[in-house]
């Protein structure tokens, strides 16, 4: 039998005690499997009903609310069951093994449910990543970012380029088709003034790249210094715990100790490192290395210093702010711009710098709206903007049409239309079962 002609079912919250768990079922015999075991199913689409759950004894199971879902007004577009049952591991251990004496319904597979979504066009595929993003969301920002996904405005934005790119696409093949008709004058000026605008777009879109990109994954801060410069107190102060290890002998953080912080809805990941220094020790150079390797790719680089004079062994690094720790000791102060004095004792001078982090990474924010919040969706516009460019290299009206329609495709590839089968897999092996 054809997996997708399966009944499926799954456990779509989260397992162990709880007040509520739900389970979904979905597919053409959705609704005879359950009606097996129910003492009042409902009749209507979208209508719900107190129900009770009852084994093959005729022993109660639980009292439930049964929701149904009618095929194509359900998420997956098929026939939908859900069943909200009581929360204990008992109860969904018999539930599921009730449903499971069926022949023809299993257990669903990572994603399924959203896959079939897709696949019976409820979904385009930049609404299928916002859904995981959603589950996976740890801040507002991001949030509100997977919600905009999931509403459809990048995809509008998108699509709008798609559908600007077949109307080019047409024109051009017009002139190669009905080149001894009469055709509006001007028609390949205009073609090529439509590829121009298509590439601005594009151009404006990708602007946003990192910073959408940021958000979804999170902006790295890099904690770096000498040994002994406050950098793992730092870090464990704002983590409100223990992260990293502090004590007076140097060297004593070699490999990265990371931690998430929540600044006002920006994702940040603070990294704490090797204390920039020459060692002999093997692991301690390997440590040193990665920290440096690391500032060239962090969004900011917090350089801990003891000495106004340790900046210039900094010069080379980018995104700098620049601290001056263990002001509870009162050791002497450095002012100026730039410099910034903290306490991770009394916490002095923290809420000052968490407030600059987030007015920097703010700075990176583009005016771009929509943000691309996946490489993947930087690699199906950075496609379709090279062909585009591509096109323009050449006079014959052959190639110029083929340079569109590969264009065109690339651009398909964002929403799931073409050549889809041997990414889907990777996107859905994100998902939980039950989603």
């Amino acid at each position: 039998m054809n997996k997708k002609q399966d009944t499926i079912f799954a456990l779509s919250t989260p397992p162990g005690k709880s007040a509520i768990a739900v389970v979904r079922i979905s597919g053409h015999q959705a609704y005879e499997f359950i009606s097996k075991i129910s003492s009042n199913m409902p009749k209507n689409h979208n209508q719900a009903t107190f129900n009770k759950i009852i084994d093959r004894q005729k022993n109660i199971i639980d009292q439930t609310i049964t929701t149904y879902f009618k095929s194509p007004k359900s998420f997956t577009g098929e026939d939908m069951i859900e069943v909200s049952l009581h929360g204990g591991s008992a109860v969904i251990k018999k539930f599921v093994k009730e449903i499971s004496n069926n022949s023809n319904i299993r257990i669903a597979e990572p994603g399924e449910f959203t896959r079939r979504a897709f696949e019976n066009n409820k979904l385009d595929l930049t609404q299928v990543e916002a859904i995981s993003d959603i589950v996976n969301a740890q801040t507002e920002i991001q949030r509100k970012q997977a919600i905009s996904h999931l509403s459809g405005h990048f995809f509008s934005k998108t699509k709008k380029i798609f559908d600007n790119l077949k109307n080019v696409l047409a024109n051009i093949e017009a002139i190669i088709d009905f080149s001894e008709e009469e055709l509006p004058e001007n028609l390949l000026n205009n073609i090529k003034e439509q590829r121009e605008n298509i590439i601005n777009t594009i151009d404006q879109i990708l602007l946003g790249k990192n910073f959408g990109m940021s958000i979804r994954d999170g902006f790295t801060v890099a904690i770096l210094g000498k040994p002994n410069t406050g950098k793992s107190s730092f870090i464990n102060n704002i983590s409100g715990r223990d992260v990293a290890i502090v004590t007076n002998n140097p060297g004593t953080t070699r490999d990265f100790v990371e931690s998430f912080v929540d600044i006002h809805g920006l994702p940040v990941r603070f990294v704490d490192t090797a204390g920039l220094r020459k060692s002999k020790n093997k692991v301690e150079k390997i440590g040193v290395e990665k920290a440096i390797n690391l500032s060239k790719d962090a969004d900011i680089n917090l350089v801990f210093i003891d000495n106004i004079t340790n900046k210039n062994e900094f010069s080379d690094f980018s995104n700098v702010i620049f601290i001056k720790s263990k002001q509870d000791l009162n050791l002497s102060k450095f002012s100026g711009n730039g410099f910034y004095n903290i306490s991770s004792k009394n916490n002095y001078g923290i809420y000052q710098i968490l407030e600059i982090i987030k007015k920097k990474l703010f700075e990176k924010h583009p005016k771009e709206n929509e943000f691309i919040s996946r490489e993947r969706h930087v690699s199906c516009l950075t496609e379709t903007k090279k062909h585009l460019v591509n096109s323009k290299q050449t006079k014959n009206i052959d190639i110029f049409a083929e340079d569109i329609r590969l264009a065109t495709n690339a651009l398909a590839k964002l929403f799931g239309t073409v050549d889809i089968e041997d990414i889907l897999d990777i996107i859905f092996s994100d998902f939980c079962i039950g989603k």
